[in-house]
């Protein structure tokens, strides 16, 4: 009779601490002694999303700059600045200057793009004859027909050679062009 009643009581208080912290739970929004989970300005949603990782919609890094925090305070103060901190020269491209330069760093990527593509398809077309001299081997063919291959297999290298060197121009005056830019771009 013993064990009945040590197991009736346990069970008695098991149930009325569950009791309490089912009630403690259902008040879990009342926090600080404010009604309905209203924190007045402190730590407004933390409730909610503890659990979520940094949220950069809502934290906008360009309220904490140096630059506004100094304009209110009556300070002369540069206002370009990015939102990492950096000084942005965006208002700068609308000289004359720094629009060639432009479009100069722009051709000089299609020249380049363009290069390229020949070299691709130079590249493919020293594939056909090369396949094209192994199916006249295997064929048979004459001696004035491998030789013919020959030639184009020796002009399709020379092609390439000198489109590799004109890639390498125009790379390098790629790299001018946007060094130029640059130089442009820093100062004022």
């Amino acid at each position: 009779m013993k064990r009945t009643n040590v197991i009736i009581l346990a069970g008695l208080l098991v149930g009325g601490l569950g009791i309490a912290g089912i009630a403690v739970t259902a008040n879990a929004n009342e926090s600080h002694g404010y009604p309905r989970g209203e924190t007045h300005g402190q730590h407004k949603g933390w409730q909610n999303n503890h659990s979520k990782k940094f949220d950069h919609s809502t934290h906008d890094r360009r309220d904490f700059q140096r630059g506004r925090w100094d304009d209110q305070h009556g300070r002369d103060v540069r206002h370009d600045f990015r939102h990492d901190g950096r000084i942005e020269n965006r208002g700068h491209h609308n000289k004359p200057e720094i629009q060639r330069d432009f479009k100069d760093t722009r051709a000089a990527r299609k020249e380049v793009q363009q290069d390229r593509g020949e070299l691709r398809k130079d590249y493919t077309e020293l594939r056909k004859d090369r396949a094209e001299l192994r199916r006249d081997i295997r064929s048979g063919a004459s001696k004035e027909e491998v030789m013919k291959d020959r030639l184009e297999i020796r002009s399709d290298w020379k092609e390439i050679a000198n489109d590799r060197e004109e890639l390498k121009k125009d790379q390098t005056k790629l790299d001018g062009t946007r060094m130029e830019l640059k130089r442009d771009l820093r100062t004022k």
